[in-house]
């Protein structure tokens, strides 16, 4: 197994989801892969009718291979850099896949221990906006958003509130909740109210469920609207890492979040985010 960084070129993201990405790689104790997806620019090629028309074309597709040739020994060169001092034996390796982003990230997600975006990746008009989108919203499945700071060794805040976003995230990312150790079951009942009453969100439900997995956990209530109130716990716990269910849809690449999920996801001050939806 795998903790995978997707990265996209620039330093001050690719530096951060790699720190990220071997931040959980060790506490796994399993390899660090960075992933630098790029569609094939021979792909773009446009058939044209006249011989000038097909020069202008090679000649686009040629400068296009030229940016992703910079492109990719950009986010070689962070990712050798960050691995190259902070893997602590961990292996390291950097792959340049020959695809869209979307199905790399996707691939990558499938069976990988995490899969980190960079934190910039919530925007739509980020490089690697569609493929966190499409590995949340339409692949569904698990991803882990790096926070505005470091991952630490703080506890996991779990928010849960029974739904099968929620149940879905804990167990996408029950090993890596497994590593930190320190669990903080976090709950308003405020906002337990405003849904039909499901039997699965008493928090003991949770709490027994994780002690079968060798896990022991506490209950801290949040007060006020969700999302403020996650993250007001999670500093106050120093944590490492919310663990949360996504809400929303996405629709032909317009993604609609949930309100609490959206506020999260553009907090200013996170922690790292490891979500399902």
């Amino acid at each position: 197994m795998t903790v995978v960084a997707m990265l996209q070129g620039a330093e001050a993201p690719d530096r951060a989801v790699t720190l990220d990405a071997l931040a959980l790689a060790q506490r796994l104790n399993v390899p660090v892969r960075g992933v630098c997806a790029l569609p094939d620019p021979n792909a773009a090629m446009i058939v044209m009718s006249t011989p000038e028309a097909t020069g202008l074309a090679a000649s686009a597709t040629r400068d296009l291979a030229a940016l992703q040739d910079k492109i990719v020994a950009g986010a070689k060169d962070i990712f050798d850099d960050v691995t190259s001092t902070g893997a602590h034996g961990l292996a390291c390796t950097f792959t340049h896949e020959v695809n869209i982003a979307e199905r790399a990230g996707a691939n990558a997600a499938t069976l990988a221990d995490a899969v980190v975006f960079p934190h910039s990746s919530q925007k739509s008009t980020d490089p690697l906006g569609p493929s966190f989108e499409h590995v949340l919203m339409e692949a569904r499945l698990p991803l882990v958003l790096s926070g505005t700071r470091p991952i630490e060794s703080g506890p996991v805040v779990i928010a849960w509130d029974g739904s099968n976003g929620a149940a879905r995230a804990i167990r996408f990312h029950l090993d890596l909740v497994k590593a930190f150790g320190a669990v903080v079951i976090a709950q308003s009942s405020k906002d337990l109210e405003k849904d039909d009453h499901r039997a699965s969100a008493d928090p003991t439900v949770l709490e027994d469920w994780l002690s079968a997995h060798g896990i022991s956990a506490q209950r801290m209530p949040i007060e006020g609207e969700v999302a403020s109130g996650l993250l007001s716990l999670a500093k106050q716990c120093d944590a490492s890492m919310i663990v949360a269910g996504a809400y929303g849809h996405s629709r032909i690449g317009e993604r609609l979040f949930g309100g609490t999920t959206r506020n999260l996801l553009e907090a200013s001050d996170a922690p790292a985010l490891a979500l399902a939806r």
